[in-house]
């Protein structure tokens, strides 16, 4: 089995490491990815980040160098 791209030691790798549990937890649950399950699980999962699932993808984007975006 592979290991994950992604460091599971920072504060972002434990954060999807975390959501890839949640999911499989619904997974185990009904045997497969409940679209709906799946949409209420991530949407937690960006509130939780302080990300507003229905604003603008800039929020998450980052600013080019040399730009101060205060």
């Amino acid at each position: 089995m592979p290991s994950p791209s992604f460091d599971q030691a920072t504060p972002e790798g434990a954060a999807i490491a975390d959501l890839f549990s949640r999911i499989k937890d619904i997974e185990e649950s009904s045997g497969d990815w409940n679209g709906g399950e799946v949409v209420a699980v991530l949407s937690q999962w960006f509130s939780e980040l302080h990300i507003d699932a229905d604003g603008s993808a800039d929020q998450v984007r980052r600013p080019q160098a040399g730009l101060n975006l205060r």
